[in-house]
């Protein structure tokens, strides 16, 4: 797996990169991108780990300006700012976590986005709370018979970060159809858009509160 590592501390990057490149186990081969470094040019990459806190564009810019070609990205965070978190799990992230973390748990976070999984580290689990204040709170848990087995099934994927696309190959479906199946359980629990259904599944226990993976 390729990794492009995009930090303004270029020490810190080639660290990260070379202690990657010894983990046989995530990545054969670790690209490093920045002010100083050019040699990663024009290379493909599989996952890319980016400050979003480094930057003055928000992070759904970020995302566009880096052209990740549907790439996972995770956020690896030098600010301690839940806001900032927040806005990159809404802008597509699949994943957020601070630089305080020890190196296995970026390693799990890397992995975690690798395999269409989202993650997010304890220290930003307010991201997947409403905003005090702001925000409805989370619908109270509700029973699952009220949902077709289908439905139930499309629901607690797009919990655990798939596509639709990922989604309607495992069942043999077409994108619409799976839609159809999100829309339809939404509606019987009166959820509106992923972040919601994320928080009721974690309500409901089908996924972790910190850790949210592919299933």
């Amino acid at each position: 797996m390729n990794i492009a590592i995009i930090d303004a501390n270029p020490l810190l990057a080639d660290g990260i990169a070379a202690l990657l490149a010894q983990d046989g186990g995530l990545a054969a081969k670790v690209a490093y991108l920045g002010p100083h470094s050019h040699a990663a040019a024009g290379a493909e990459f599989d996952l890319i780990l980016v400050d979003p806190a480094q930057v003055e564009a928000p992070p759904s810019s970020l995302l566009q300006d880096l052209g990740t070609g549907g790439r996972p990205v995770v956020g690896y965070s030098s600010a301690d700012s839940i806001d900032l978190a927040r806005a990159c799990i809404a802008a597509g992230f699949r994943g957020i976590l601070p630089k305080t973390v020890s190196f296995d748990t970026l390693k799990i976070a890397l992995a975690t986005a690798a395999q269409g999984g989202i993650f997010i580290d304890a220290a930003f689990a307010a991201v997947i709370a409403p905003i005090s204040g702001t925000e409805d709170p989370p619908p109270a848990p509700q029973k699952d018979t009220r949902l077709s087995e289908r439905e139930l099934f499309v629901l607690k994927s797009v919990a655990h970060g798939k596509s639709m696309k990922e989604i309607g190959k495992e069942l043999d479906l077409s994108c619409k159809t799976i839609e159809t199946y999100k829309a339809r359980g939404s509606s019987k629990l009166n959820l509106s858009g992923r972040r919601q259904i994320v928080e009721f599944a974690i309500a409901q226990g089908w996924v972790e509160r910190t850790r949210l993976t592919a299933g």
